[in-house]
């Protein structure tokens, strides 16, 4: 029994992440500030860590921009 995957499932797959991931560091270079880490190392996590590291961004590391600070006055 051999199971043969077609080779053209995953240029779709690959443009995907490749769309994440551009999104992910597109928003963490425009971003004033990020959660939790410093943006070089989301950044880091969301190159080296695919596709686990651009969802993790997202969730965790994304700044929604709800909560004012002093500087934002």
């Amino acid at each position: 029994m051999t199971f043969e995957v077609d080779p053209l499932i995953f240029i779709p797959v690959t443009a995907l992440l490749v769309l994440l991931i551009g999104w992910c560091l597109v928003d963490i270079i425009r971003s004033p500030r990020v959660r939790y880490l410093p943006k070089i190392i989301w950044a880091l996590i969301v190159l080296l860590t695919i596709p686990i590291g651009p969802i993790l961004y997202l969730l965790i590391g994304r700044n929604t921009g709800d909560t004012l600070t002093d500087e934002d006055l």
